[in-house]
């Protein structure tokens, strides 16, 4: 296996798959699989994801190092939450388990297209006080220099459930993980 840090560069990972899950009283789990089908398994005790709630991955709520000066010129059709900055995704992959795994992900231009402008509809169930499943994928936005969450699906607490024609063929291709 590749030493961590040289896979970690926007070119290496153009986007990411990232299977997450948290309960109360257990440890938050989850994974990321690159495009070359590098595994970068993570587990965080519940005492320092608590610590850490505050501070975690996907908090900017607007773009990232603009002046009110680029305002005008910086409209785009991206929501602004959801996102996080290379340096920070990649400090966290360096604090995973790289393994090599057998399942490889590629993205068209028109899957990314189709993922990032698909609606994410929330389903009627809900289920109290049964955790937090997302099955997402970072996409690396060039313009913005941030990886953006676009949630495949969302399961437990909440359901919701990315509309994109390419969501069922992703979620079956990582459904034995």
């Amino acid at each position: 296996m590749k030493e961590i840090q040289t896979l970690l560069s926007v070119e290496n990972l153009p986007y990411l798959y990232q299977s997450d899950f948290y309960n109360i009283g257990f440890n938050k789990k989850g994974f990321y699989l690159d495009g070359n089908g590098n595994q970068y398994d993570y587990s965080i005790p519940e005492s320092n994801y608590l610590s850490i709630i505050e501070d975690e991955d996907y908090k900017l709520s607007t773009v990232p190092d603009q002046d009110d000066n680029d305002a005008e010129d910086a409209k785009t059709d991206f929501v602004y939450d959801n996102v996080i900055k290379p340096s920070e995704l990649f400090n966290k992959l360096q604090l995973c388990e790289v393994t090599k795994s057998d399942l490889r992900m590629e993205l068209s231009n028109e899957m990314i297209e189709d993922l990032t402008s698909a609606p994410v509809l929330e389903l009627e169930s809900f289920i109290m006080d049964s955790g937090w499943r997302t099955k997402s994928i970072l996409i690396y936005i060039a313009e913005l220099d941030v990886y953006k969450q676009t949630i495949l699906s969302e399961s437990g607490n909440s359901e919701r459930r990315n509309q994109s024609k390419y969501t069922s063929e992703i979620l079956e291709m990582f459904n034995e993980l």
